[in-house]
């Protein structure tokens, strides 16, 4: 009872009345929205560069107009960009009580994509949904509603947080539910996303011996998915040494690695880059940051490293702004960690550092559904910066 306690009281206690520093100081004002506001604006302004660098030769080449990708992603921008301001304007209490029935809906969208002639195969991978003129990605629809259940659910039941029960096992359950979803499609890296933000999450309320055993077996349990899977073993056999099939398995992170280190410190300059002259797959997508670190070289790579980390300090800020209600500093940590997990691992992969997997650097790649629920995920959390602490 007494780590019960202690755990409950220093996790969600009010914030004390000593001066301010740090993050405990972005936390107060308006600091924390100036960052989520710069690291956005200034990752959308390299988005749009980026992806007519990417793909102005493609777009010629198939539409016999160099900027018809930049159109669609300008107009997918768009959508994003009012869907931003509208979630910044829902009272997050709102999104409380629909988190649930979000849950639901995205299960069910989830199971659609495996249904023949609903479903949409493109990759070798069932993640998309058709319907009529509409074509979207439902996982990424389903990473935000998990956030926002998770939240509610450590919100409702904060005080019970620290038992084993309520704090480990109900919430790997549900997600576990949709780690299988994901698996079915199959989409490796998404199960990866929503695992650790979800763990991000429990962070605050569950106890830490608990998810470290669970962190274990969770690292047990993904060796034997890599094990029993040729198609995730041939990827980490990649990964171990790309240059053994340079022109087959080992061709889009040898590329990717070619791109990367022809950067050099200031880049080939906007546009100038020869990779992603038909090289390099997927470069207006999974590869867009090969394409930055060409183009912009190690500086123009580390800026965006530093724009995502200006983000993630932004939206921890608003966290500890609201450190005295457990369902709002959940919910701020779970969407800055699901803007700021899958830009790491995006440029890990990328950089060699982990085995190629389809995730894409959210607000820079090209993509309609991702940048919509990227840009709902920073208005919501600018919501939470508005709002006064309890």
């Amino acid at each position: 009872m007494q780590g019960k306690t202690y755990i409950s009281n220093r996790m969600f206690s009010a914030p004390s009345r000593r001066p301010a520093v740090g993050l405990e100081a972005l936390g107060q004002g308006k600091s924390a929205t100036g960052l989520i506001l710069f690291a956005t604006a200034f990752l959308l302004a390299l988005s749009v560069l980026m992806v007519f660098s990417t793909t102005a030769l493609s777009s010629r080449e198939h539409f016999g107009n160099e900027t018809a990708f930049l159109n669609r992603h300008l107009s997918q921008m768009l959508v994003g960009l009012l869907v931003c301001v509208a979630m910044s304007r829902v009272p997050v209490d709102v999104l409380r009580k629909c988190a649930p029935a979000f849950l639901v809906a995205s299960a069910i969208m989830l199971l659609l994509t495996l249904v023949p002639g609903i479903g949409s195969r493109a990759g070798g991978a069932v993640r998309w949904l058709s319907l009529g003129p509409l074509r979207f990605q439902p996982g990424e629809i389903a990473k935000l509603s998990i956030v926002l259940y998770m939240a509610t659910f450590i919100g409702r039941h904060s005080d019970a947080m620290s038992t084993f029960s309520k704090g480990i096992v109900t919430p790997l359950a549900i997600t576990a539910v949709f780690a299988c979803l994901f698996l079915l499609q199959p989409d490796f890296g998404s199960t990866s996303i929503v695992l650790i933000v979800v763990f991000c999450q429990l962070l605050l309320a569950s106890r830490f011996l608990h998810l470290s055993s669970v962190g274990v077996v969770a690292v047990c349990a993904l060796g034997v998915l890599i094990a029993v899977s040729p198609y995730r073993l041939r990827r980490f056999e990649t990964f171990l040494d790309p240059f053994r099939d340079p022109s087959a398995t080992g061709y889009q992170l040898v590329q990717s690695l070619i791109a990367v280190g022809s950067g050099g410190i200031g880049g080939e300059g906007l546009g100038a880059g020869k990779q992603k002259l038909f090289y390099l797959p997927a470069a207006h997508t999974d590869f867009i940051f090969a394409v930055i670190a060409e183009e912009l070289g190690f500086l123009g790579a580390c800026g965006v490293i530093a724009l995502f980390l200006l983000l993630g300090a932004g939206g921890f800020a608003v966290a500890r702004k609201h450190l005295d209600d457990p369902f709002r500093a959940s919910l701020a940590v779970g969407l800055t960690a699901l803007l700021v997990v899958p830009a790491m691992l995006n440029i890990a992969v990328v950089s060699g550092m982990l085995p190629t997997k389809g995730l894409v650097l959210p607000l820079v790649a090209y993509g309609g559904t991702a940048m919509a629920v990227n840009l709902a995920v920073v208005g919501i959390l600018l919501s939470l910066s508005r709002e006064r602490p309890l």
